[in-house]
């Protein structure tokens, strides 16, 4: 059954969400410019997601409101010509374009928002890497300051509101939208360290050395939900999913002096090939380390992570 919507291009807008969700799946959570460049495909046909030139896009294939919004990082020591708040109250402010409130690229923001159409936001985390968050909706357009408030959604939940008009819990939709924006937020905070951590470690694993980074976390030595848990590269470890996934459970211990160590439980357990060849060999092993000496892991939060892990063998 087709969706109750006002948005004449409702086919085109949920199949660039698909593509940018496969993009994600694909390349991680930041995605870099020629990617993004490809576009997607709809019916055989070739479609743009967003313009290097303008923050505001539509395709020439759509008639209604904008598709996407994008912030700016330049490169050295050059200004964004728009300076963009990640977060005011409870919403992104991401900046109109140019001096005319009610210019075309404006005006393609204020149809989205009359429609309630969602758009997709590729936030600049560093020149030519953006985080995508998506679907997000215009909340509320102040002219004077010439700045938009954006909430993002629940994509299951959102899609699912458009197909029953008036039913919602309008106060409801807006304590959710509230709540999913701060995640938002807090991912974008991630999607940074993950950068920072896996540039200092060559977008290698540093235990196994696996060299994918779609394949690589960054993983906190102390988690970032705890005051002393910094977002520094101090406090990251580049880590494949498989390792990382090892290391939260507190089944692999990093020493103080960067050796690593296995809980006995993991090693006494018989097991396939992913336990036997992926993780036992690396018991007693050192950590492969960043050549900066200011990028390596910071002593105060090894030393810490490792006293949890010694507690963790005594219960365990």
């Amino acid at each position: 059954m087709a969706l109750h919507t006002l948005d004449p291009d409702w086919r085109i807008r949920a199949a660039a969400f698909q593509a940018v969700e496969r993009m994600v799946a694909r390349h991680g959570p930041t995605l870099r410019w020629e990617d993004i460049a490809k576009g997607f495909e709809l019916d055989g046909q070739g479609l743009h997601l967003a313009s290097k030139a303008v923050g505001i896009f539509r395709p020439k294939e759509m008639v209604g409101a904008a598709l996407s919004i994008r912030t700016s990082m330049p490169r050295g020591n050059r200004q964004a010509r728009y300076q963009d708040e990640p977060l005011k109250d409870g919403a992104f402010a991401y900046k109109l374009q140019d001096n005319a409130a009610d210019n075309h690229h404006n005006r393609l923001l204020r149809q989205a928002r009359e429609m309630s159409a969602p758009l997709i936001y590729f936030f600049a985390v560093e020149p030519a890497v953006y985080q995508p968050i998506w679907p997000i909706f215009i909340r509320d357009i102040d002219s004077e300051r010439m700045e938009c408030m954006l909430s993002v959604d629940d994509s299951v939940l959102a899609m699912q509101e458009r197909g029953v008009p008036m039913v919602a819990d309008s106060k409801a939709i807006e304590i959710r939208r509230q709540y999913v924006t701060a995640q938002a937020k807090r991912r974008l905070h991630q999607a940074r360290f993950r950068l920072e951590v896996l540039r200092a470690y060559e977008e290698q694993c540093a235990v196994c050395l696996l060299p994918r980074p779609e394949l690589l976390e960054a993983a906190h030595i102390i988690p970032d939900r705890e005051e002393s848990g910094e977002a520094v590269v101090p406090n990251g470890l580049s880590l494949c999913r498989l390792h990382h996934g090892v290391f939260d459970t507190d089944l692999m211990g990093i020493r103080p002096d960067g050796v690593i160590e296995l809980s006995r439980k993991l090693l006494d357990t018989q097991d396939g090939p992913t336990l036997e060849h992926a993780i036992k060999p690396f018991q007693g092993q050192q950590l492969h380390l960043p050549k900066r000496r200011e990028d390596q892991p910071g002593r105060k939060f090894l030393e810490e992570r490792y006293e949890r892990f010694r507690s963790f063998l005594k219960v365990g």
